[in-house]
């Protein structure tokens, strides 16, 4: 997990150097379904180094835009908004090669964390969740689906300690891939975990920080239940369980300090 560590002090070094002249024709920023807490970019270019920087207010969130196009979140609420393209120029410095400022009248609160947008792309074709539908047929309230699918991963996902020493700073986690091989790290548990429930229509945050008694950087969820969020650390709890140890699966919240939530 130190990699994560790294690839904040990466964007917090971002150095922006103005505008360039390109076509707006080569990039757009397509805000038709900002109501439903998301944004769209696509880029027609040469760079392979292309990222997104979302603003509202005094917060920024960056994102690196895979293959051309994507899907963001407008995670932060109701109100104006400012999507920048950004184009690596050097090392980590980047020119703006185009901006739109809008006002998300975003139309339910939680919505956003139901859609998929980086970094948890899920669709409903995917085995796992197709797999998540299976898990909750016989449940009978939200709940009782976040247990089963909790339950589920905890047991047979594994954490992957070679990939974690690996890992590139541009990661995104492939939920299809995770599932299928049964393993990974943090990012990739709470990525899994947060595509199942989305699938199921249960809002669910994929949220970065520390915990108090892990020194690395660190992903877990935060789950919508029963009219409030909870937290729940799957990686943490999958540990515990490998190793013969009990849990509970909602966390006191002073245990967590979130430094990013998606």
């Amino acid at each position: 997990m130190d990699r994560y560590r790294i690839i904040a002090i990466m964007i917090l070094s971002i150095f922006l150097l103005g505008f360039a002249g390109v076509h707006a024709s080569n990039i757009a920023i397509d805000t038709k379904d900002a109501i439903e807490g998301i944004v769209r970019v696509s880029y027609v270019g040469v760079s392979n180094k292309i990222k997104i920087m979302i603003e509202k207010d005094s917060s920024i969130y960056y994102y690196d835009l895979k293959n051309k196009e994507g899907v963001f979140p407008l995670q932060l609420g109701w109100g104006n908004y400012t999507v920048s393209v950004l184009e690596n120029v050097i090392e980590n410095k980047y020119k703006v090669l185009t901006e739109k400022s809008f006002k998300a009248d975003i139309r339910e609160e939680n919505i956003v964390f139901l859609k998929s947008a980086q970094p948890i792309l899920w669709n409903d074709d995917m085995k796992a969740i197709k797999f998540a539908g299976g898990l909750a047929v016989e449940t009978a309230n939200d709940e009782e689906t976040v247990r089963v699918i909790y339950d589920y991963i905890v047991q047979y996902i594994s954490y992957d300690y070679d990939k974690s020493a690996m890992l590139n700073p541009d990661y995104i986690p492939d939920i299809e891939e995770v599932f299928e091989s049964r393993s990974g790290i943090c990012f990739d548990y709470s990525a899994l975990f947060a595509g199942m429930l989305r699938s199921r229509g249960i809002p669910t945050k994929l949220v970065k920080g520390y915990k108090e008694d892990i020194a690395n950087y660190h992903s877990w969820n935060e789950t919508y239940i029963n009219g409030k969020w909870e937290i729940i650390d799957i990686t943490y709890d999958a540990y515990l369980r490998k190793n013969g140890t009990g849990c509970q699966i909602y966390k006191d919240k002073k245990e967590y300090e979130k430094l990013r939530e998606y």
